[in-house]
């Protein structure tokens, strides 16, 4: 028999108009968005349940199944195109205010709202094998942003249900991004405790993360899949290292100073910011290791500001026209 391979592997997906159900995005005049990426792992896992009953055989007297619970990651590039839509389905339901005429500048903010849902189908044409994930949700988005090589974003989904089948389940053509990812020294990180953002000095690396800590235990009577989704509370939180050379950032750990911070990303066609308008700065004192240099290695954890109305600001400038909405928004 033929075995399935990763290297033509397909995984594709479109917005959802309600949450669980895959709809036709031709019929609804949708997009359905491929991914270039690194790694999956959506599934589907199931406990088997062992009867508690004893008999004189000794032996186990039944067994039945567990709940069924989609989830799993998505691991790809930080891509200047192809993932807007993702980034707004992690920030809730946020209005995108897109301005230029090319480059188009998108920003969103953090919003207490959300959108439907969802759906992932990842494909095996050389077996004629598909597998569908309805209902996905975004529980965390983590950047890993090394010196040197390509940033990398790791999206940990949430789902309701899985479904197979020898044929594609989600319409159209997939439109793909074609640009490369940004690289480590692409990336600068800003700090802002003056009332204007200054660039830090020397940063060797760093972690973005924003959890949207969504609720994975709502089954109910009747169903073995997931009858709810709620969000929770978004956290956004990180860490960087920097070369120790002043008491300037440590300052503000060590007096429990808010200032705002903002990771650029820049190729000079196009670019992502992540702003936190408002964090607190976390760490510990630098320490003597080696006979190297010496880092300081700090963490941050946004709050909602009150002037900006948000814990997070995410902006993309590139030749996207407009970010696509969800059916029926």
């Amino acid at each position: 028999m033929t075995r399935a391979i990763g290297s033509n592997a397909i995984v594709k997906f479109c917005q959802e108009q309600t949450w669980g159900v895959t709809p036709d995005p031709v019929a609804l005049g949708k997009l359905t968005f491929g991914m270039n990426l690194r790694s999956e792992g959506l599934g589907l896992s199931k406990n088997t349940i062992q009867s508690q009953m004893i008999n004189q055989y000794r032996s186990v007297v039944g067994l039945t199944d567990g709940n069924k619970a989609v989830a799993g990651n998505i691991v790809t590039d930080l891509l200047p195109e192809g993932i807007e839509v993702l980034f707004r389905h992690l920030l809730g339901k946020p209005t995108v205010i897109t301005t230029g005429s090319g480059p188009y500048t998108h920003i969103m903010k953090g919003d207490p709202g959300y959108l439907e849902g969802l759906s992932f189908e990842k494909g095996f044409p050389n077996i004629n094998e598909y597998i569908l994930y309805s209902g996905c949700r975004i529980n965390t988005c983590t950047i890993d942003i090394p010196q040197e090589g390509f940033a990398g974003v790791t999206f940990d989904f949430v789902g309701k249900a899985e479904n197979t089948n020898t044929s594609t389940q989600i319409t159209g053509d997939s439109v793909y991004g074609t640009k490369d990812g940004f690289n480590g020294y692409q990336c600068n990180v800003y700090i802002n405790n003056t009332g204007s953002y200054v660039a830090i000095g020397k940063v060797t690396k760093g972690t973005i993360t924003i959890s949207n800590n969504i609720e994975t235990d709502a089954y109910v009577l009747g169903s073995a899949f997931r009858a709810d989704e709620a969000l929770g509370t978004r956290d956004c939180k990180g860490d960087f290292e920097v070369f120790f050379e002043d008491l300037n950032i440590y300052n503000l750990f060590v007096n429990g100073t808010s200032c705002g911070i903002k990771f650029v990303f820049d190729n000079d066609v196009e670019s992502i910011i992540f702003e936190f308008p408002e964090v607190k700065i976390g760490g510990e004192s630098p320490k003597i290791a080696s006979a190297g240099g010496v880092n300081l290695p700090l963490n941050f954890t946004a709050k909602r500001n009150i002037a900006a109305a948000t814990d997070i600001i995410v902006t993309f400038v590139n030749s996207t026209v407009s970010i696509e909405t969800a059916p029926g928004e």
